[in-house]
């Protein structure tokens, strides 16, 4: 008995397609990008901010310590004379702050506080005194960031110092600095982060975006990568995205190609069975004439049975065709939607579907470029709900012509289509509730292939409630007059495929 197989190996198979997907990888590529911005971004920041408060604060000090020694200079001897006046002095030191946005203090040699709102004996009030013995002010910077200026007061007689003004700065006044260095760092920051997520998003919008396409039916779009070999995780999940659409769209080519092989194997035996139906058909009504009076009862139910199945037939046969067309329709969308286009008279068109349903046509003489033969496969489809919904009632087509688009319009007089379901009728293999028996119609492609049809031409179909308020269904198809699909070169089997001119009689033969 064969062991299980490891947990730990991976599926060759799997590895094969998906050589990226099944390998666990550290975090790397786009986790540091990401990392890195922002840890870079604070730095640089945090750089900046401590660098333009230091700038600015430097740069207010120096003009603040200039201005006040000149005014100090100046008022020298105005100071000196009014020393032993402590009224006018307390005056004097009052308007000397205001002036100079500061805290201004005036101590004699001793260390006492003559005027000001300084300490009455500070400590270092000797030291000031001894610095400033040669008649020299001196700007002192106690701690980081904080200064302030000592100028003698000198009798000019002798030349001692016999007092000191002390001026500290109002420290108010560096919020500025502050501020202005805290909004150069959120400005910074949201640089950092806006780049990072606008690099981010474009990156992730181009995945959204070919997302749409593909969901589109684009099966041939891939996402664009940025480098090659990816270097993150964006350009690894474009890589898959890309591997991923390689897959479904051979997988839907594959299954577009077993549809018209199988469709080619159905269509000989479901000729065969028609021939021999209409062969038995014929038989019965030979033996008619042959049969005893007894046995005719027989024969009629014979010759319904055959009807039947005559019925079934044909409907196998237009459930492959429309099989057929719609995934060609599906597959190949748009302007690559392998349409033999060519100029269409609306109007005799329409007239040629009405007849085959009693309808009548509102249609004026114009010619769009179209595909013909999907053109009346619309309208049948179309006329054919109509007159299932009402079959004695008028059933009417009316068209309107603009500059680049016709509108195509299908009433009935029958029980219309609730407002909840005007969409969903347009799904694969959906009818509504009062249309699922058998001798109501078909299988639930008809408006979905109108809709695919519709599409194909740069238009849609939807359906309406009728605007003169009667009951009764209205569905309205638009189309471009003038769609600009290229004619291609190619020729069509009567499957409804598609094939270019070139391929060898026994590629087209096979799906005849």
């Amino acid at each position: 008995m064969s062991s299980a197989p490891n947990s730990h190996e991976r599926d060759p198979q799997v590895s094969a397609v998906w050589p990226r997907a099944t390998e666990r990888r550290s975090p790397s590529g786009l986790f540091r990008r990401i990392y890195l911005t922002f840890v870079v971004a604070a730095l640089g920041a945090a750089i900046v901010a401590a660098l333009g408060a230091w700038f600015f604060a430097n740069q207010a000090r120096q003009r603040w310590v200039g201005t006040t020694l000149e005014v100090l200079v100046d008022e020298h001897d105005a100071l000196l004379a009014l020393l032993h006046d402590t009224g006018a002095l307390e005056e004097h030191a009052d308007a000397l702050s205001e002036k100079l946005d500061a805290h201004v203090s005036i101590y004699d040699a001793t260390g006492q506080r003559l005027a000001g709102d300084g300490p009455a004996q500070p400590r270092r009030a000797r030291r000031w005194v001894a610095r400033t013995e040669h008649g020299q002010p001196v700007v002192q910077r106690n701690a980081p960031g904080h200064t302030s200026v000592l100028v003698p007061l000198v009798e000019p007689t002798r030349g001692d110092t016999i007092a000191i003004v002390h001026v500290v700065p109002d420290e108010r006044g560096r919020g500025a600095p502050v501020f202005v260095s805290a909004v150069v760092t959120l400005l910074l920051l949201g640089l950092g982060a806006w780049s990072l997520s606008r690099s981010f998003t474009r990156r992730i919008g181009r995945l959204e975006r070919s997302a749409e396409r593909i969901a589109r039916g684009e099966l041939s779009h891939r996402v664009r990568l940025d480098a090659d070999p990816p270097e993150d995780e964006i350009d690894e999940l474009g890589v898959a995205f890309n591997q991923m659409a390689d897959r479904v769209q051979s997988l839907l080519v594959g299954q577009q190609t077993l549809l018209a092989n199988v469709s080619h194997e159905l269509r000989t035996p479901i000729a065969r069975i028609k021939v021999l139906l209409e062969l038995l058909e014929d038989r019965l009504e030979a033996l008619r004439p042959t049969v005893p009076s007894g046995g005719v009862a027989h024969v009629d139910r014979l010759h319904r049975g055959l009807a039947e199945m005559v019925r079934d037939t044909k409907e196998i046969e237009t459930l492959i065709g429309d099989l057929l067309t719609s995934g060609r329709l599906e597959l190949r969308p748009g302007d690559d939607a392998g349409l033999d286009t060519g100029p269409v008279e609306l109007r005799t068109a329409c007239r040629r579907m009405a007849e085959r349903f009693g309808a009548t046509v509102e249609c004026p003489t114009i010619t769009i470029i179209a595909d013909e033969m999907l053109l009346e496969r619309l309208l049948s489809n179309l006329l054919a709900n109509a007159r299932r919904a009402c079959p004695e009632r008028p059933v009417r087509i009316g068209v309107e012509v603009s500059d680049r688009v016709v509108t195509i319009v299908v009433e009935d007089e029958g029980p219309g289509i609730p407002a909840q379901h005007r969409e969903s009728i347009f799904e694969p293999f959906r009818r509504l509730d009062a249309a699922r028996s058998r001798d109501q119609g078909g299988v639930g492609l008809g408006l979905y292939l109108c809709r695919q049809i519709a599409r194909a031409h740069g238009g849609d179909v939807v359906a309406q409630e009728r605007p003169d308020g009667k009951p009764g269904a209205r569905m309205v198809v638009t189309l471009e007059r003038t769609r600009p699909v290229p004619k291609a070169t190619q020729q069509r089997d009567a499957s409804g495929i598609t094939h270019p001119a070139g391929a060898s009689g026994s590629q087209a033969s096979s799906r005849a």
